[in-house]
């Protein structure tokens, strides 16, 4: 009897602990931020990660340093920094605790279908295996991945409560509020999901005239709405930072990205590209996600509201006029609800054996480990700690390089400033391990006449010698005379920040870490 209850106990362990560990090492070779390689190479999670450093070290966000993403991204890459501020390793670690959140809702999710087959907790990994698995992960560390949990959690309450948002408690709509608020202030054009569930919430309750109940709605929502954003907005209050908040995050957002004169016509053509843009590169998703909604149907399941939040997601992301793949992860975890839908299914009964089952959860971890290598192209070019290049021959050097060569020209106890005129920072301030010390320190997406003060901001730092180095990158093969390469480098950066540059700086050393990726390190000259 004790033996059967102890085989029993170590039965229930290995099926909760195993699929854990599972995806603990998918992990380890997916994400870009992980121990396994050199350093993560997107320049994206670069500057985010100066950006935690930098609030980690006094400056405030919007104020002393201007970057476009939100507050609560600064966050967390701030506790990135506090875990480990010389390397990716704590974004890591953040990125698998963000993962076995969604791995946990998935579970919810799983146990909800009620799967004749295989068990919740593998039918779970499923949920995570969307976020890591297709191309628009990229090197990992994007907002879109850290707002797929709340998303998902969203369709976790959808369906758990049958579609019927009458009867979704109160406790549930705090929670759902608390995780609009993380998405909000996280990159707000990712709340189209929200958006629609809300309006759709708001127009069933008045349909059905209960407007005490939606009044309670409303009150609870809002509630968990402002747990999060209340103390953001304290935050940046006490700080004198809040009008600076509201004018980078919101009114520079909206103002300086897709301004367009064309015609509302043109413009619904324009959207309806985007996200047809958006489904052609994910094709084989959006048929699965069409089978799962078609099997739904089949059950009698009402999803209307699936179908109508869904297309709130698409509808915002394709409003800024463009779509990165990276920002495709926003509707991912409709893709994750899709899989763990299918993988639910009543036909399975038909070959549940021992055999098959272990088939299953094979195919699972299979997928769970080579997915992301099929999918991903990205994950070439990560450099695998110890060795000097990619599999696709790119480098890690320039970075290292350089980082060397500035040490080496500072005064001895001299903390090193720099500014990257060209590019948006490709890792330089975490080799220095320096902060920014001007307000604009790296060059973000926007052209001279959608933000001419970031670069007025660069030609007076530069006019004026506020920092020691300058950052230039070529998307050419470099030079090795002088004269060529310095019209290579006119030709990199904008013609306002030529005189200034040139008449306070002079080259000092350059290195490549592939065919279309060279830096330049300018350094002060000496003329007065």
């Amino acid at each position: 009897m004790r033996e059967t209850m102890a085989t029993n106990k170590i039965t229930l362990i290995c099926k909760k602990i195993i699929p854990i560990l599972i995806l603990f090492g998918a992990s380890l070779t997916s994400i870009g931020s992980s121990p396994l390689y050199r350093t993560n190479p997107w320049v994206d999670s670069n500057a985010m990660l100066t950006m935690g450093r930098s609030l980690l070290h006094g400056l405030i966000p919007f104020k002393d340093i201007i970057e476009q993403r939100g507050p609560f991204l600064y966050a967390i890459y701030a506790g990135a920094a506090a875990i480990k501020e010389t390397s990716f390793l704590g974004l890591f670690i953040l990125q698998v605790f963000n993962l076995f959140i969604i791995y946990w809702i998935s579970y919810k999710i799983a146990k909800d279908l009620k799967p004749v087959f295989l068990s919740p907790e593998w039918i779970a990994l499923l949920g995570p295996l969307a976020l890591i698995s297709t191309s628009s992960f990229s090197f990992s560390g994007a907002p879109e991945e850290f707002a797929f949990g709340s998303i998902l959690y969203l369709l976790y309450i959808l369906n758990h409560w049958h579609y019927n948002v009458l009867e979704i408690p109160l406790s549930s709509f705090f929670l759902l509020g608390l995780n609009l608020s993380l998405v909000f202030w996280n990159k707000y054009s990712l709340i189209g999901t929200f958006v629609f569930f809300f309006i759709w919430v708001a127009g069933a309750f008045l349909y059905n005239r209960q407007f005490l109940k939606l009044c309670q709605v409303i009150c609870f929502s809002v509630l968990g709405f402002l747990s999060i954003s209340s103390i953001i907005i304290l935050f940046f209050t006490v700080n004198g930072a809040f009008l600076d908040l509201i004018h980078i995050y919101f009114v520079q957002n909206m103002t300086a990205y897709g301004q367009t004169d064309t015609s509302i016509l043109a413009r619904l053509w324009q959207l309806l590209y985007l996200i047809s843009k958006a489904f052609r590169t994910h094709y084989i998703i959006i048929i699965i996600i069409t089978l799962s909604w078609v099997k739904a149907l089949y059950q009698k399941v009402d999803i209307k509201i699936e179908l109508i939040i869904f297309l709130g997601s698409l509808i915002f992301l394709a409003m800024p006029h463009w779509i990165i793949n990276y920002n495709n992860l926003i509707w991912m975890p409709f893709f994750a609800l899709a899989l763990m839908r299918l993988a639910s299914s009543d036909c399975s009964v038909q070959v549940e054996n021992h055999i098959s089952k272990f088939s299953a959860k094979f195919l699972i971890v299979s997928a769970l480990i080579f997915l992301p290598f099929i999918n991903n192209q990205d994950l070439n070019r990560l450099v695998i700690r110890g060795e000097t290049q990619a599999i696709n021959g790119n480098k890690y050097r320039a970075q290292l390089t350089l980082a060397k060569q500035i040490r080496t020209n500072l005064r001895k106890g001299h903390q090193p400033s720099l500014i990257v005129i060209n590019n948006i920072d490709p890792g330089f301030y975490l080799t220095t391990q320096t902060i920014p010390k001007t307000q604009y320190w790296h060059r973000m997406n926007m052209t001279y006449q959608q933000l001419p003060s970031m670069y007025q901001s660069f030609e007076n730092t530069m006019a004026k010698k506020k920092v020691d180095f300058i950052i230039v990158r070529l998307r050419v093969q470099p030079k090795s005379e002088i004269r060529e390469l310095t019209n290579q480098i006119n030709v990199a950066i904008d013609p306002s920040l030529r005189k200034a540059l040139w008449k306070n700086y002079e080259i000092k050393s350059v290195s490549q870490n592939s065919k279309d990726e060279s830096y330049v390190l300018l350094i002060q000259n000496l003329t007065e």
